[in-house]
């Protein structure tokens, strides 16, 4: 598995964990935030993915699903 390919998947990972885990979502979510980072410096290095943009978007709606799920947690 190419570094940059392990760095996503590390990304995915920890995005998918913070839902699951709203308290620790904090921690889980800049560990997400971090493997980004290294796949984006892995890409500049690479003329192939020179362009990888960043997923500000995709980390809202994993911050927003996993602020639900603690919503609904502390309820019950």
């Amino acid at each position: 598995m190419s570094g940059l390919t392990r760095y996503r998947a590390m990304e995915s990972l920890c995005r998918q964990s913070a839902v699951f885990h709203p308290l620790e979502s904090w921690r889980l979510l800049a560990e997400a935030e971090m493997w980004n980072h290294k796949a984006q410096q892995e890409a500049a290095g690479d003329g192939e993915f020179a362009a990888v943009p960043p997923v500000p978007a995709r980390a809202a709606m994993f911050a927003d699903k996993a602020k639900s799920v603690q919503a609904k947690s502390v309820q019950a």
